[in-house]
């Protein structure tokens, strides 16, 4: 059993005001070999304060949830770390929670933000879960949760308009990112994506058949494969989509641009040279995989600095008393040329 105030106070022969004043650095006039004593009797009887009852007086508990989709995913890793470091140096401690792609999972670390067991929470959604019906019973739970919440999630202000929200322009990363093969001059181009089908939300695959639409290339059913994850999922998709004859492939994130370019140069396919593969969200990895991959930059830095912002803004309008103000913040995305795309000069990948 943990030691107690009283524990302490027997221990120095002293009052437990006094051992609790000492230990939570208030004003008491007191001697300061007394002081002394009861801070060694403390550490010698290893007492924990009860951070229940601190974090009651305060009114706060000085925690932050972050609410991550895939920790697997370089991008939720890096996210997580820069929105650590902000968080921690403004007096706050984050406390992680691994959605995994589980969409139950995701509902449950909702649930538990009704405890108040943090101050605030940030959001960030897997992309592969986003539909309707997941909105719309995820906001429910969000609406019973007395705390402020941001989301990270591009184009929030559209899928969650009652919470303050900060992302990147999801259609316009895959807009970009098949504008640039149309440019170099591709016209059939594959789309490989982790969403999973039918009823899913999937902006960046809206940005994809927006740039097909506006260079007047047909949009084909057959160039397009969806539910894929993880770098064994680009594997998988090349070995699904390399009878289609593509010169190109839009993949809605880097790991399956990786295992897609891995899988068909292992299946003698030449990248760019039979294949272009963009992917996006430029994770450390996409400079040091052979060829570099081209991508679509989010800028998480600036992301998680706008997130923090403004989940910090919200905490202190809640001391005061006062409603936060709802906010969706959009960040423009940025093309990163690399290796992995060029202008077609064969016929298309193969197996």
């Amino acid at each position: 059993m943990p030691a107690t105030l009283r524990d302490i106070a027997d221990e120095v022969g002293t009052s437990i005001t006094t051992v609790s004043k000492v230990l939570n650095g208030k004003e008491i006039r007191v001697s300061e070999i007394k002081r002394q004593e009861i801070l060694d009797a403390a550490e010698r009887l290893k007492y924990l304060p009860n951070i229940s009852g601190v974090n009651l007086r305060k009114g706060c508990t000085d925690l932050v949830a972050v609410i991550v989709g895939d920790l697997l995913y370089p991008y939720y890793a890096k996210l997580l770390k820069e929105l650590s470091c902000l968080i921690s140096a403004r007096g706050k401690s984050v406390i992680v929670c691994d959605i995994d792609n589980d969409e139950e999972a995701e509902f449950k670390h909702y649930q538990r933000l009704k405890s108040g067991y943090v101050d605030g929470a940030i959001i960030v959604p897997p992309p592969f879960n986003r539909s309707v019906k997941n909105i719309q019973r995820s906001t429910a739970i969000l609406d019973g949760i007395d705390l402020p919440v941001i989301t990270l999630f591009g184009d929030g202000g559209v899928l969650y308009p009652d919470y303050s929200t900060v992302g990147t322009n999801s259609l316009k990363c895959g807009y970009m990112a098949t504008k640039h093969l149309i440019d170099l001059g591709h016209r059939r181009i594959a789309y490989l994506s982790e969403s999973r089908g039918d009823g899913s939300i999937n902006p960046r695959m809206e940005g994809y058949a927006m740039a097909l639409e506006k260079a007047g290339i047909p949009y084909r059913p057959e160039l397009v494969a969806t539910g894929y994850t993880r770098y064994a999922g680009g594997r998988a998709a090349y070995r699904a989509l390399a009878e289609q004859k593509m010169t190109a492939v839009v993949c809605s994130s880097d790991m399956l641009a990786i295992g897609f370019s891995n899988e068909a140069i292992a299946a003698g396919c030449q990248i760019p040279g039979d294949c272009s593969v963009i992917g996006m969200d430029n994770i450390m990895a996409t400079e040091y995989n052979v060829p570099q991959i081209t991508t679509v930059s989010q800028n998480v830095g600036e992301l998680a600095r706008l997130a923090v912002r403004e989940l910090f803004k919200a905490l202190e309008e809640r001391r005061q008393g006062r409603k936060p103000e709802i906010c969706h913040i959009q960040i423009e995305p940025e093309l990163v040329v690399r290796s992995s795309t060029a202008p077609p000069v064969g016929q298309g990948a193969r197996l």
